[in-house]
């Protein structure tokens, strides 16, 4: 299945994920078709999980992307629990989001890993997405904005996992540059190619050392889930009426910055 998503995703002379040692979820949007017959560009938005793991290695590949900002998403505690290793003359912007997953490992990380075999991380994660929608819209308005600042010039952005806070940003975007639905939940659900396969070895320990259930709580809330996008884009629905009024009235985007942003990402 991976090796047929990565063909199907891939462009002339470039790859979805880039091969970076430190960070198991850094991918490209470029490529992915408008209904209006145009494409994303390649090399200017990319997604990632953490970098506190970077390797010299992978701080040559980042500098080679010639990025004009990074955008971190992570809560105050997870960046000084893990700060990004970065190059030197790259500016971060950080726009701190902590949702009820985040929240919730953060103030009762060992009562959960106790109680994991009893958990339902759906109820968790549906609860995050529909925050996103909803309680960060001031901390996605500023997000656009600095797309737009950026003229089109190469950006990343990313939280820890490179799943939620990331994986709406990168849904919405798509979304306003007009990629269907059904590519927006594919680019999501990529998550679980390259992140979940990379713990593929602690899974199987952990199985042997906890037990299934264990491990199927970790992996809930690891793992994208059709669901937990859809409970984001229904919750702005429901308070915006539909998406193109989220994109005007909540992220405070007219026709013009619209616009704006389909001539800087689209070819």
């Amino acid at each position: 299945m991976k090796e047929d998503v990565d063909v199907l995703l891939m462009g002339k002379n470039h790859v979805r994920s880039l091969p970076f040692s430190g960070a198991k979820n850094f991918r490209d949007l470029g490529g992915y078709r408008t209904r209006d017959g145009r494409s994303v560009r390649w090399g200017h938005l990319y997604r990632s999980d953490s970098l506190h793991k970077l390797t010299n290695t992978d701080i040559k590949l980042l500098t080679s992307l010639n990025l004009s900002v990074i955008i971190d998403f992570r809560a105050k505690h997870e960046v000084e629990r893990e700060p990004d290793r970065l190059p030197t003359d790259v500016k971060l912007l950080k726009l701190p989001m902590e949702d009820a997953s985040t929240k919730v490992w953060h103030e009762a990380r060992e009562e959960m890993v106790k109680n994991m075999r009893n958990l339902d991380p759906a109820k968790y994660m549906v609860k995050t997405n529909v925050e996103l929608a909803t309680k960060f819209t001031p901390e996605y308005i500023l997000f656009h904005r600095e797309l737009l600042a950026h003229n089109g010039r190469p950006m990343l952005f990313h939280c820890a996992a490179g799943k939620d806070r990331t994986g709406f940003a990168a849904a919405t975007i798509l979304k306003i540059l007009g990629v269907d639905w059904e590519t927006i939940m594919q680019d999501y659900l990529l998550t679980n190619n390259y992140l979940l396969n990379a713990y593929k070895w602690e899974f199987f320990m952990a199985r042997i050392v906890k037990g299934r259930k264990f491990v199927e709580g970790i992996h809930g809330f690891m793992k994208a889930d059709e669901r937990y996008l859809s409970a984001a884009f229904l919750a702005l629905e429901r308070e915006h009426g539909s998406f193109e009024n989220y994109v005007r009235n909540g992220l405070k985007l007219t026709d013009k910055n619209i616009e704006q942003m389909k001539n800087f990402y689209l070819e």
